[in-house]
């Protein structure tokens, strides 16, 4: 026996140093694979955000908020969920290299078949619609989340510079008018006697619009342009 092999003996007996039995190593192994999972799932909801997010914002009035096209790039991207997305891939590779065999990978094969996943799952998500139900629990139920995320309903509610958004409580068809109420809850008297209607139903009651126009008060709108961007949305009262 060599002076290592005997000098290893003696540190195992003095330190009372015990194999591991074969179920730890399993659980272990278990808890990263799971917790892989976890992370890659997680990943796809940030990409399916970040999917809803950016093709639910206008890319064609950026002129009324007084910025070029490359100006209202940079101002609408979803940086919370591009930085939380990227997040989650680092855990997901952080996971998988602790998995037993995880370790002969590359990272960037790890990172690009986790990220791969996660656009997948993300298209998934949006096209059966779970990304606007994660979005409107996230608006009731975290304070101060609409300051993070720059959404559509950011990007209408702007009366000052000829934008504004919400849903229409009552037509006044004598008057040429309608009656608004936007995200905020605030009503607005909305004229809409020079206003082009575009979307593929008729103007009603409990539709969803945007509006391009000109504040006239603190609660009046003229409307050049009315967009119908959505069908009835319960809950609404009437003035």
């Amino acid at each position: 026996m060599t002076d290592i092999s005997k000098k290893t003996l003696e540190k195992i007996k003095k330190e009372q140093v015990h194999p591991k039995p074969h179920w730890y190593f399993l659980t272990r192994d278990y808890f990263f694979w799971i917790m892989f999972a976890i992370t890659t799932l997680l990943g796809g909801v940030a990409f399916g955000m970040i999917l809803f997010i950016t093709t639910n914002l206008d890319w064609d009035i950026y002129q009324y908020l007084g910025l070029s096209l490359p100006g209202a790039v940079v101002t609408s991207l979803p940086y919370l969920w591009i930085a939380l997305l990227f997040l989650f891939l680092f855990i997901t590779y952080y996971n998988f290299i602790h998995t037993r065999r995880g370790y002969r990978y590359r990272f960037v094969v790890i990172f690009l078949i986790s990220l791969l996943i996660s656009i997948l799952l993300g298209f998934g998500f949006f096209h059966y619609g779970w990304t606007e139900t994660v979005e409107k629990q996230l608006r009731a139920r975290i304070p101060g989340y609409q300051h993070l995320v720059y959404t559509g309903e950011n990007q209408w509610m702007q009366p000052e510079k000829g934008l504004l958004s919400g849903v229409v409580i009552e037509i006044l068809s004598e008057n040429n008018s309608l009656w608004l109420e936007d995200y905020s809850g605030q009503k607005w008297e909305i004229d809409i006697s020079k206003a082009k209607v575009k979307g593929n139903l008729p103007l009603t009651e409990n539709l969803e619009i945007k509006i391009i126009g000109e504040q006239l008060s603190l609660d009046i709108f003229e409307a050049i342009e009315i967009r119908i961007t959505r069908g009835c949305r319960q809950g609404k009262g009437r003035r």
